[in-house]
């Protein structure tokens, strides 16, 4: 009976042991586990838009290209944007705090994985939706003013280059009309003058003149090809 009360004894030491090292391993997960409240600057019970303008404001602090001699600053932004993921939706946000106050529940600590696997397309449209309309708004009237007048200058470059561009096309195509007309006359004009050339010394020659040569040329013609006459004499 000893010997079993002993063993009993050891046995429920060894479950306590295994017990306190369990604890210990949660609480230390839970303590490294940043506060996404606190990474924001927020209160718990803090409005989606206050986690809209400290998200916007810490990231331009915590942004990687503002500073790039600091290394640290690339995962302190991504958990920054982490933390902005869950606290800016309803479901995770209240999921999260319910883990902020039962830290034991389910042997784990919150992981944020589990949204980020899940994600729809939608959801990362309107993520960043939101984060685009959290930035304030700068333009003032002044600067409205110097883009409309930029754009109406830019709009007066275009209508005046569209102006240039009909009119040099205009003059070109006139250009080419009165060439051509030129050309055609000229060439009218110098077919004319053959033709009358030929009737005026057709006329001058004669009848019988004009077949004496034509006479003449078709004998030429023959000789120089060796075609035969049509008497059957070659040339």
């Amino acid at each position: 009976m000893q010997l079993e009360a002993q063993l009993r004894f050891c046995q429920n030491c060894l479950w306590f042991c295994k017990g306190s090292q369990r604890l210990i391993s949660l609480s230390a997960v839970h303590r490294s586990s940043a506060n996404y409240y606190d990474l924001l600057g927020v209160k718990p019970d803090a409005s989606l838009d206050q986690i809209k303008n400290a998200f916007f404001d810490k990231s331009k602090k915590m942004h990687p290209d503002s500073d790039l001699s600091n290394a640290g600053l690339h995962s302190q932004f991504v958990q920054l944007n982490e933390a902005y993921r869950v606290l800016s939706r309803e479901g995770s946000r209240r999921q999260y705090d319910l883990r902020l106050r039962n830290p034991y529940v389910g042997g784990q600590a919150f992981r944020t994985s589990t949204y980020s696997s899940s994600a729809e397309p939608s959801e990362n449209i309107r993520y960043w939706e939101q984060f685009r309309q959290a930035q304030p708004q700068e333009n003032t009237a002044e600067d409205y003013e110097k883009k409309k007048k930029r754009n109406m200058r830019l709009v007066g470059y275009c209508l005046l280059t569209m102006l240039l561009s009909l009119s040099a096309h205009y003059f070109g195509f006139r250009k080419l009309e009165e060439f051509h007309n030129n050309f055609m006359d000229e060439k009218d004009r110098v077919i004319t003058e053959i033709y009358n050339e030929s009737k005026e010394r057709a006329r001058v020659n004669g009848l019988k003149k004009q077949q004496e040569i034509l006479r003449q040329k078709h004998a030429e013609f023959l000789e120089k090809f060796k075609i035969p006459s049509s008497n059957g004499e070659e040339k």
